[in-house]
């Protein structure tokens, strides 16, 4: 009887993930190609391509998956629907597939910030690089996650070339991620080695892998041109030093993109620590439970802040990003002594300050390096929330089935947000495909000069303007437009 229930529940839950993939593959069939996306899409990305992005970049695997993806709007939208859900079905695993897991993981992600969410998801050439990096790293996050456990984990042989290959690719898509798998490839097998004094071969594999494509990411020429500050678009450092450089992504980027942005994030993920700090509290010495409560009310301000800070749209004023900073350093310091605090057994606090660890090292090397966008901080969202997640697994029975009664209202909200994104993205994707199609036909027709529209909701899709020389150029290779035709981007007509 038993083992039928748990087939049914099985079979239910894949169900819920075949929906969520239906329904992102319409969603993402409707976002349009822009910016770099025109360049990859055209001649120029072959004459990348050609020359091996030779003195372009290191993200050999990356711009690969970029040259596909722009020659084919189903192979674009199967491919992002996949790793969307993939990274859904990851992060609910590594948590204990909880009954409502897939609603709260699904919920959190569509109200991510636009910014992130235009840059990192919609934008073809940043998805390539920004999410599929994720989603290949929570592969292998997903493979060991068995080391937390109290027996030996027993692995195939057989995972070791598998592994090596995944290695090999995941450091070939971003730089800040490359750092990263490095430094978990090796945090993995010097884990191991201490806690069942035994080294595996699939562990070595992968981290050869990484160590293989961090060579070849790095052997490409236009690292020599960032590090001798020949590039005028990357940079290492700056004129002022690398601590005042730190300083500045710290406070200008870092803290508002990585985390003020996230209120929606910030409140799911502190609300979980509060409940969990109430079912355990009581385990406490009365001094830790002070300095936890102290924790607690930290953690709860900042996220309360977050919220009205950003739903109130000030000028952020440079008091207020200083101010912003300081708070993000208090929370953070806050976070760690909660963690350090909180009465959970040993294994299952590695696990916490490992994906908290995890978030630090993915955004850490944004601060010394130019440039830095939203895009940057998918792979720490995603972190986060699978924090957050796992702080969810470890609610008692009793609360969990009461959160379970309100799994209605997650779908709804999920929904909302869903709904939203699809009339948002519907109604750009039929303005996009007018405006494209207009430009051929007047071209075509001997028109000298051609008006584009600016696309509605512009603010959801990146770079999606073609008043720059440059993306004029793109514009008319990726869509086949005489180059000889002028372009004139006009105000959008706002008739949807």
């Amino acid at each position: 009887m038993k083992k039928q229930l748990k087939k049914q529940s099985v079979k239910k839950i894949w169900i819920f993930y075949g929906i969520v993939f239906v329904l992102l593959f319409l969603l993402c069939l409707l976002f349009p190609y822009s910016g770099d996306d025109w360049a990859w899409g055209s001649q120029i990305g072959l004459d990348r391509l050609e020359n091996w992005f030779d003195n372009y970049s290191g993200r050999y695997f990356g711009n690969l998956i970029v040259l596909a993806l722009t020659r084919s709007n189903l192979l674009k939208a199967v491919v992002m629907a996949f790793c969307l859900t993939g990274i859904i079905v990851l992060v609910n695993k590594l948590t204990g597939e909880q009954k409502n897991g897939v609603f709260i993981i699904s919920t959190v992600l569509v109200f991510m910030p636009i910014t992130i969410l235009r840059q990192a998801v919609v934008w073809t050439s940043g998805f390539a690089n920004y999410t599929t990096s994720i989603f290949l790293t929570l592969i292998y996050i997903y493979y060991v996650n068995n080391i937390y456990g109290k027996e030996k984990p027993k692995n195939s042989i057989a995972a070791a070339l598998p592994l090596l290959i995944l290695g090999f690719a995941n450091t070939l898509i971003v730089e800040h991620l490359t750092i990263y798998n490095v430094i978990l490839a090796v945090y993995v097998i010097v884990f191991t080695l201490i806690k069942f004094k035994k080294v595996y071969i699939q562990h070595i594999a992968y981290f050869i892998g990484t160590v293989a494509g961090t060579a070849l990411m790095f052997s490409n020429s236009v690292y020599r041109s960032v590090a001798d500050g020949s590039d005028s678009y990357r940079t290492i450092g700056s004129e002022d030093g690398i601590i005042i450089k730190a300083l500045k992504a710290y406070f200008g980027t870092i803290v508002p993109e990585g985390f003020f942005n996230n209120f929606i994030l910030n409140i799911f993920l502190v609300g979980t620590c509060v409940v969990i700090w109430f079912s355990l509290k009581n385990k406490l010495s009365k001094k830790t439970k002070i300095l936890g409560g102290i924790c607690i009310a930290v953690m709860v301000a900042f996220a309360a802040s977050t919220l009205m800070l950003r739903v109130a749209s000030l000028t952020e004023l440079r008091s207020l990003l200083i101010a912003e900073g300081m708070a993000t350093a208090v929370y953070i310091l806050a976070f760690i002594v909660f963690l350090f605090i909180l009465p959970v057994e040993t294994n299952r606090k590695i696990k916490l300050f490992f994906i908290l660890g995890s978030t630090g090292c993915m955004i850490a090397p944004l601060l010394v390096v130019t440039p830095i966008g939203s895009r940057c901080f998918f792979a720490p969202y995603v972190m986060m929330l699978y924090l957050a997640m796992e702080f969810y697994s470890m609610f008692d029975s009793r609360v969990k089935k009461k959160c379970d009664q309100y799994s209605k209202v997650t779908i709804i909200t999920a929904a909302v947000g869903l709904i939203f994104l699809f009339y948002i993205y519907g109604t750009i994707s039929i303005c996009d495909k007018e405006r494209v199609e207009k430009a051929q036909t007047d071209a075509q027709n001997g028109v000298q000069t051609v008006q584009v529209e600016e696309l509605p909701y512009k603010k959801y899709v990146w770079c999606s303007d073609v008043k720059k020389e440059i993306w004029q150029k793109r514009f008319k290779l990726f869509y086949g437009i005489d180059e000889a035709v002028e372009i004139e981007q006009i105000s959008s007509s706002q008739k949807w």
